[in-house]
């Protein structure tokens, strides 16, 4: 869930750079935030009467030194002297286990600072939790001191507020963000304590007996102390890149594995060769629409138009660099939106729930993916992939491709024609 729209929800962390590597050739760099975690990934794209080269690096989290507590990231909050989670089941609060699940995922936004930032030492917070759902969406509330409502089950003569998952707009802050440490940034596992933001002086607490509440500063400040948890961010289903084609694209040549989809956990029968069909015939329908088609593996793919008497007979997707000499990278190509595969997070949701309900369309999707984690199906999809299978957190990757218009009179012979794709990967 993380990850799905990471890309597409990126953050420029920089404006684009242009320079002049030299006549007739341009080159744009930047650096995009990818996800609320903090992973980046710095582009280049090198545009010239050739083509255009990617170049692209992935940085991911857990390789960028000590991580930092993020605006609108999911947090954990064990209560320390109780050594229990808060956890939300509705509108109500509780700490009945020390357990970092659904009922325990918090979110810590800053509304004056972007998603993504870095949480400071007295900061204005909305501290927010999903109460439930619809048919629509998930509902998402703040949590807020209730006026006039007294706590219960407070131990012994404690007295204090009741605190409920009940505040709207759920991004109000009603809480002020201290560290035991003093200024600076939050960093997981930080002791921190919350301070209503009206100026009562009120402290959220949690005691063993499961009870929640916000209680005068100084009666019970031990019941106070958070301890501030972040769960290690899992890695990316893949990395890399997709795109679309407008209208005219029909066929495919590559050299690569084939001639049917191969990933890094089902490919011995996948041999490396040149390989060429319909681009509709390159998506495998499974029952239920899902990831299908991918070539490991490629060093060269050709996306052929149909009538290329004129002007761009189609476009070669080409591996380049360390790229090209490590065995080339995955690659696919649909007459299907990428989207009508991936569902949402409820697949009973799924615009297309069979695979025979699809519908194809004029224009062709493709990825070029450094890396992509395998498809599992050990035991009927129900289980990840094995680990070794799995793409690792701290994976640094480097990549690059060449995208090549090539005309009808650079490819005039169509027996030839894997040798001349070939020639032309080569000068890209």
């Amino acid at each position: 869930a993380f990850w799905r729209h990471a890309g597409r929800d990126a953050k420029a962390l920089r404006p684009p750079a242009v320079s002049s590597r030299g006549p007739g050739s341009v080159t744009v760099e930047t650096e995009l935030a990818i996800g609320l975690a903090g992973a980046k990934l710095a582009l280049s794209y090198e545009i010239s009467e050739r083509g255009v080269l990617v170049a692209a690096k992935w940085k991911p989290v857990s390789a960028q030194g000590p991580s930092v507590v993020l605006s609108g990231g999911v947090a954990f909050l064990r209560a320390k002297e109780a050594n229990r989670h808060i956890d939300v089941e509705g509108p109500k609060l509780r700490a009945r286990w020390k357990d970092q699940g659904d009922w325990q995922r918090l979110t810590i936004s800053d509304p004056t600072s972007a998603a993504g930032q870095p949480l400071r030492h007295g900061a204005s917070i909305a501290l927010q939790a999903v109460t439930g759902k619809t048919e629509a969406e998930l509902l998402v509330h703040g949590l807020v001191p209730v006026p006039g409502k007294a706590a219960e089950e407070l131990p012994g003569v404690l007295s204090g507020l009741a605190v409920e998952a009940t505040g709207f707009p759920a991004e109000r802050p009603v809480w002020k963000l201290h560290r035991a440490a003093g200024d600076g940034e939050v960093v997981p596992g930080d002791e921190i304590f919350f301070e209503a933001a009206d100026g009562s002086g009120r402290r959220l607490a949690a005691f063993e007996g499961g009870a929640v509440a916000a209680i005068e500063r100084g009666v019970n400040d031990a019941a106070s102390i958070f301890v501030l948890e972040v769960k290690g961010q899992a890695p990316p289903a893949r990395i890399g890149f997709r795109g679309t084609l407008k209208g005219g694209f029909e066929n495919v040549e590559w050299f690569g594995r084939g001639p049917h989809e191969s990933y890094c956990d089902r490919f011995a029968s996948a041999r490396v060769g040149c390989f060429e069909g319909t681009i509709l015939e390159q998506t495998f329908k499974y029952v239920r629409p899902q990831e299908n088609g991918n070539k490991m593996d490629t060093r060269w793919m050709a996306l052929k138009r149909g009538s290329p008497s004129s002007g761009c007979a189609g476009l070669l997707i080409a591996a380049s660099g360390s790229s090209a000499t490590a065995g080339g990278l995955s690659m696919q190509c649909h007459r299907y939106a990428l989207d009508d595969f991936d569902g949402p997070e409820d697949k009973l949701k799924q615009r297309f729930k069979h695979s025979g309900e699809l519908e194809s369309r004029a224009e062709t999707d493709f990825c070029v993916d450094a890396a992509q984690m395998g498809v599992g199906g050990i035991d009927s999809w129900g289980n990840k992939p094995l680990p070794q299978h799995m793409l690792a957190a701290d994976r640094h990757l480097e990549w690059s491709f060449m995208l090549r218009p090539y005309t009808a009179e650079e490819v005039p012979d169509q027996q030839a024609a894997s040798f001349k794709f070939s020639a032309l990967a080569h000068l890209g």
